[in-house]
């Protein structure tokens, strides 16, 4: 017999990624305001996740409040597929990110120091996340702490949510645990790699879900049974699975199976972005919160100066600004906004705030992209402040999201957020973050394109720019220059449209941290639901 809790009010958030402390893009900002909207609905909130050496660093240390836990120190031993021992040491250190706890583990020696204090948040991830996993087996049993809910974000910290509802069930709980998989990783390992042996996980019978029951199976079986695909076994060991999309969890179910969309549920990302906030930025920086008047100085030379890596500049020959932003690999399609200026008029420039993951080759092709189109494209090879990348997203005509693959797409909803309309792929996600002006000449708030499709992106690039440069210089004729028919069938039948104020109110409507409550709490107790079942399971 074991207990499942009647209420859901103290919640562990695993994840690899937090906004300001450590991230990389749209996991960290995810899992942020996850944390954020619970804590200000009364739940009381920790976050796990890997140091990445945050603490070695005498400004973080400083920002977040950063400190030891003294009483928190594990020495032990792993056995290797090669039948060494293999030590490590593991300790922990708190940090305080804007009221919420962080728990971040780090290593006491150098060997366990090597992974789970490395800088790069990916760097050596199969390891760093095994010793994630370690690491929360470990403060388990030392506190004796039992969660009412455990909330893991994608691979990296699936292997330690799913030992520790394992461990959990062993001990006579039913901890209910939500599994969300914001981008598929393909990641699949042997049995040792998962198992007691390496990263923890027992191999023990317990209660899994099937449809309309759950039985017992053991560990070994089930992660063989799907070749050790981590995304796999751990939906299936979660009582939920959740993902961010209605089109991204109809691809995670054509994988893993469609008996799994019963305990499915999408949980839409939101932003905090304000439009206000953005404003004051770009008066702040450039002078004047105008849009129009604010894009003259970003052009005029004070984006080129700025002191932060790049590659290209702008011209003074451009008046229309684009901009982008992510990750540099190929499924962000950056390489498509590029080739798609080929399509759009010679005063057509783009802004590229690029995040640099180590793909050398990907980022030498855009770079010789670039240089073909001099005076253009600027893109950053580093990570702007983000007082700086709101503003100048406010000041452009467009953001665009050319993007191969992409469960979601956070950077066009926030684009949207501070009135920013969107030029979006139709792939994954995007779609359901946009309201398309080829169907709804009146709220629209951007439009969507097939993927890869350089003429086309040039074409709506194009009429989007002219659109917002209407709505910012006051200046109408700029409906004259407008190329396709959709954007000439808008202007017929709504020949006042604000594009601008659609994405304002469409955002305030649909993705607000209002919106994610009420999700959260629904997710949250269909899985307390679906581990009171597993509860009562004999």
């Amino acid at each position: 017999m074991i207990v499942a809790p009647t209420k859901v009010n103290n919640v562990w958030l695993l994840t690899f990624e937090f906004d300001e402390l450590a991230s990389l893009g749209g996991l960290g900002r995810a899992v942020t305001l996850y944390a954020k909207t619970l804590k200000r609905l009364g739940y009381n909130v920790t976050v796990f996740m890997p140091s990445h050496g945050r603490h070695l660093s005498p400004m973080h240390r400083q920002i977040f409040n950063i400190k030891p836990i003294e009483w928190f120190k594990v020495c032990r031993s792993r056995k290797g597929l090669d039948g060494n021992t293999y030590n490590y040491c593991i300790g922990a250190e708190e940090a305080n990110v804007n009221g919420i706890k962080v728990v971040m583990f780090k290593g006491l020696d150098i060997a366990t120091g090597k992974f789970l204090d490395n800088w790069y948040i990916y760097a050596y991830a199969e390891e760093k996340a095994c010793l994630f996993a370690r690491g929360l087996q470990h403060w388990i049993e030392i506190t004796n702490d039992v969660p009412d809910l455990i909330h893991a974000n994608d691979w990296a910290s699936a292997l330690a949510g799913a030992m520790a509802k394992i461990l959990y069930e062993l001990r006579g709980y039913a901890i209910p645990f939500v599994y969300s998989i914001h981008l598929l990783s393909g990641k699949s390992f042997p049995w040792h790699y998962a198992s007691c042996e390496w990263c923890g996980i027992p191999d023990a019978c317990h209660r899994i879900w099937i449809p309309n029951k759950h039985i017992f199976t053991c560990t070994r079986m089930l992660w063989d049974g799907v070749r050790g695909d981590v995304d796999a076994f751990t939906s299936i060991e979660a009582d939920v699975m959740a993902t961010n999309s209605w089109g991204y969890l109809r691809e995670l179910l054509s994988r893993f199976g469609n008996w799994l969309e019963e305990k499915s549920f999408v949980i839409h990302n939101v932003t905090d972005w304000k439009e206000d906030e953005a404003a004051n930025y770009s008066l702040a920086l450039f002078g004047t919160s105008n849009r129009k008047s604010a894009r003259e100085v970003i052009i005029r030379g004070w984006i080129n100066n700025l002191n932060v890596s790049k590659i290209g500049y702008l011209n003074d020959k451009c008046k229309y600004i684009i901009t982008a932003a992510g990750r540099l690999t190929s499924a962000k399609g950056f390489d498509t906004l590029i080739k798609s200026l080929d399509y759009t008029s010679k005063d057509v420039c783009s802004i590229i705030f690029g995040l640099p993951i180590g793909d050398s080759g990907y980022e030498h092709y855009l770079s010789t992209l670039i240089s073909e189109r001099w005076g253009r494209v600027l893109l950053f090879t580093q990570a702007v402040d983000h007082k700086i990348l709101k503003a100048v997203i406010f000041a452009s005509n467009a953001f665009v999201v050319p993007s191969r693959y992409e469960p979601f797409g956070m950077v066009s909803i926030e684009a949207q957020a501070i009135g920013t309309p969107v030029v979006v792929s139709g792939i994954g996600g995007l779609p359901e973050t946009v309201i398309d002006l080829k169907w709804d000449y009146t709220n629209g708030t951007g439009t969507v394109i097939a993927p890869d499709d350089v003429y086309a992106f040039g074409e709506a690039i194009d009429d989007i720019t002219k659109f917002t440069e209407a709505i910012d210089s006051g200046n109408r004729g700029e409906f004259d220059r407008l190329r396709s028919g959709w954007a000439r069938e808008v202007v017929k039948r709504n020949a006042n449209i604000n594009i601008r104020l659609n994405c304002v109110n469409w955002i305030n409507r649909s993705f607000r941290e209002d919106n994610l409550a009420k999700l959260l709490q629904s997710c949250y107790e269909k899985a307390r639901q679906y581990a009171y079942f597993r509860a009562v399971t004999v």
